[in-house]
């Protein structure tokens, strides 16, 4: 199966996955993204969750979670041979709970790394990830692409949840990795 094709799969079976498990999609974006489209994205997120009445408190973490999350797939996703940032979105309504996807292309040898640091943040209670968050915020020790790991400190304080991971061999070089964020209905 060639490339895009793969992804678009991928992307495929997200939607049908949410669907089997009794959730609504909301709201969702595949291909590539840049400042604008997070702009657009953010905007239509809040107004639609206006539209339904979700509480106040929800449409702030959201929002948060949205804005790291989008802005994670630029600052750190991997490009395809053909120089294409993949990567998609979604976020889902189900009967607890919100939860957005974030999904893109990531060199194979990052991800070990990726998901070491996700499965340490998921043992942390909420002082425990402000303490991380403020260590890493301080600590002066910023990526080549501009991040500290904060994108995904803060969508675990948002959420308050665990964040569920998963990856996907697209080639011998690039998975797709794709990160759930639950957010609990008040």
């Amino acid at each position: 199966m060639d490339f895009q094709k793969s992804i678009e799969e991928i992307y495929n079976s997200s939607k049908q996955a949410i669907k089997n498990n009794k959730g609504d999609l909301f709201l969702s974006h595949f291909g590539e993204l840049d400042s604008d489209k997070i702009s657009e994205l953010s905007e239509e997120t809040e107004s639609k969750l206006f539209e339904i009445g979700a509480a106040k408190r929800n449409i702030k973490n959201i929002f948060n979670i949205l804005i790291e999350g989008l802005q994670n797939i630029i600052n750190h996703g991997d490009y395809s041979l053909e120089k294409k940032q993949s990567s998609f979105f979604n976020l889902a309504i189900f009967e607890e709970a919100f939860i957005c996807s974030f999904a893109n292309l990531i060199d194979n040898k990052k991800i070990d790394y990726l998901f070491k640091n996700i499965d340490y943040l998921n043992t942390l209670d909420k002082a425990g990830l402000k303490s991380v968050y403020l260590e890493t915020l301080t600590n002066g020790q910023i990526s080549k692409k501009g991040g500290a790991g904060l994108g995904v400190i803060i969508m675990a304080m948002k959420s308050k949840n665990k964040i569920v991971y998963s990856s996907t061999p697209i080639d011998d070089t690039l998975s797709m990795v794709s990160l759930d964020i639950k957010v609990d209905k008040l």
